[in-house]
């Protein structure tokens, strides 16, 4: 019973990221989303009591399975460069994919009508950046870096390894850039951030 009400949740998120992809949050309603998945109104509301719980859901769900595992392989006893390296790649990659980035424009556009922005960051990007605040520490901590506010250098890397490609292709400027790519733009921002932190 339990995997089938699995099934179910996951159908429902399914159903409504791509009706949110194709048509927006605003034009999306809950009776579209239950016609979608082919159930009523009141098995759709038995899961999720609206629509902005279905689509911080949706974020929450997108942000674990393409962002979350560049964030868990953060480990203070490996070489510092070159786990940064492989996080930073990953990352980008992940947050760059097409449907990451239409999904956080639509969160961006309904930041100031609704929580829906507030729900993607602390559902999403805060919890990970606390797993690279927590990274980071302990590197202060056993002396491979120099560092007195953890959040701070937290948000300084971020800055760093997002700065060349996200807005470009948040606003369609440019395609997501390979991997390969990447970890060009990603070892020349780590090449600054370790020269301001290495003792």
């Amino acid at each position: 019973m339990r995997q089938k009400t699995e099934q179910k949740r996951d159908a429902i998120l399914a159903a409504g990221k791509a009706l949110f992809l194709q048509q927006g949050y605003e034009k999306t309603s809950m009776a579209e989303v239950a016609a979608k998945v082919g159930g009523s109104k009141a098995t759709l509301y038995s899961y999720f009591s609206s629509k902005e719980e279905i689509f911080s859901a949706v974020m929450q769900a997108s942000a674990v399975k393409e962002i979350a595992p560049s964030f868990k392989k953060l480990d203070a006893h490996a070489d510092v460069a070159q786990t940064l390296s492989q996080f930073g790649v990953n990352y980008l990659y992940s947050t760059l994919d097409p449907e990451i980035l239409a999904l956080r424009r639509l969160a961006q556009s309904e930041a100031e009508r609704n929580d829906i922005g507030r729900k993607f960051f602390n559902q999403g990007p805060k919890i990970g950046w606390q797993m690279v605040e927590s990274y980071l520490k302990k590197l202060g901590d056993s002396g491979q870096l120099s560092i007195d506010s953890p959040w701070r250098a937290t948000m300084h890397l971020k800055g760093l390894l997002e700065a060349e490609v996200l807005d470009v292709c948040l606003l369609g400027v440019m395609p997501r850039p390979d991997k390969t790519a990447l970890k060009v733009i990603v070892d020349e921002a780590l090449a600054v951030f370790l020269r301001a932190y290495r003792l």
